[in-house]
């Protein structure tokens, strides 16, 4: 059973594989055959942490998202080559706004849901399931020759099936699910499965005997409401016929950030310029795409110790011109140079504060 509401949608659910760590393998080729696991340190100092992710090398392991640093050592203790690195935020989000811009401009709704995932309505542009099979493809291969990462694609009449498509082939998958096979996909997945289903609501489930997708779907509204209370009842009711009616909300863009590997450290601005003015131009394009104006200027450094830096100018006024981030990354760029001897070994630029073109008068018309 499907609704009839959901029939005309096809939504995608992108997922960036092993998000963080990839970027990780991505910027040093060494990482690439090693167990990487990347950390958030507490500030107690030591291996006082948690895991944040890790690639599929560690997992075989056992290592997993949550875990303890200490717990995670303990497991590759075998591992000679295991890498445990801290989480470099801003160096993952620049990577994941080169993403989702691509992801946006082919969507005819895009919700950005973390850092690594998003939701994406092209119900209008794809007109069948086939049309989104070849997009997924071309996206795939796109943010491959782009960023050189690897994604998982779900397609699905709505969100919780592309979402539960996404996760059924990892990583570089491709999941299709069509309306009419959709309940043939979801029955015999276990209940965790489903979104919003955490472990103290699976163990319920499975104290009333059930395990499966299939085997809630048997299960009457009115007991679902009994144990669960109507709305969490009325949820998994529908969930388990495939039932989604929830939109692809459209999603602010925060900032747009580009950032690349120099052809050698250095601390050198001459030898920058080039890079500067090149990151610069992207995310001018970004901007023009998205039909976004910005306020903001950054800079962002990583040396050769892998330490970072970033620096904002904030402007007077709102401006959509390449000249203006070209200009003020190039004073931040020598402001930063003078304070540090450190060579530097990747460059990235940003905007920030970010409004819409409608609405907003630049300061050019006024010139």
């Amino acid at each position: 059973m499907v609704s009839d509401k959901g029939r005309g949608r096809i939504v995608m659910h992108v997922d960036l594989d092993y998000f963080y760590a990839q970027c990780e393998e991505l910027r040093r080729n060494d990482l690439k055959d090693k167990p990487v696991v990347v950390c958030v340190y507490s500030a107690r100092g030591g291996d006082s942490g948690a895991v944040s992710t890790c690639n599929y090398k560690a997992r075989a392991y056992g290592v997993k998202a949550g875990m303890p640093i200490v717990q995670a050592k303990r497991l590759l203790k075998d591992a000679q080559d295991a890498v445990f690195l801290p989480v470099d935020e801003q160096y993952y989000t620049s990577v994941s706004d080169t993403v989702m811009a691509i992801l946006r401009a082919n969507s005819d709704a895009f919700e950005q849901v973390s850092i690594d995932e998003a939701y994406m309505d092209v119900s209008i542009r794809c007109k069948d399931f086939d049309g989104a099979v070849e997009l997924a493809s071309r996206l795939k291969d796109e943010i491959k020759a782009t960023v050189g990462l690897t994604c998982s694609i779900g397609i699905g009449m709505n969100k919780l099936i592309a979402k539960m498509a996404s996760d059924y082939r990892k990583p570089d998958g491709l999941t299709v699910v069509r309306p009419e096979d959709t309940q043939e996909f979801i029955n015999p997945m276990s209940v965790g499965k489903l979104l919003w289903v955490g472990k103290k609501t699976e163990a319920t489930l499975n104290s009333m005997g059930i395990y499966t997708v299939g085997d809630l779907a048997k299960v009457s509204i009115d007991r679902l409401i009994r144990e669960f209370g109507r709305k969490m009842g009325v949820y998994l009711y529908n969930a388990s016929r495939g039932i989604d009616e929830e939109p692809v909300k459209e999603s602010a863009v925060k900032q747009i950030s580009r950032m690349t590997t120099l052809k050698s450290n250095t601390s050198v601005i001459e030898d920058m310029l080039d890079d500067l003015n090149t990151l610069s131009m992207e995310v001018h394009k970004s901007l023009v795409e998205q039909r976004l104006l910005f306020r903001s200027v950054g800079v962002m450094l990583v040396y050769e110790d892998l330490s970072m830096r970033s620096r904002v100018r904030v402007l007077k006024h709102y401006t959509d011109r390449v000249d203006d981030i070209m200009r003020y990354a190039r004073v931040l760029l020598e402001e930063m140079l003078e304070e540090s001897n450190k060579a530097v070994r990747r460059l990235g630029v940003k905007v920030s504060d970010l409004a819409s073109v409608e609405g907003q008068e630049t300061l050019q018309r006024f010139m």
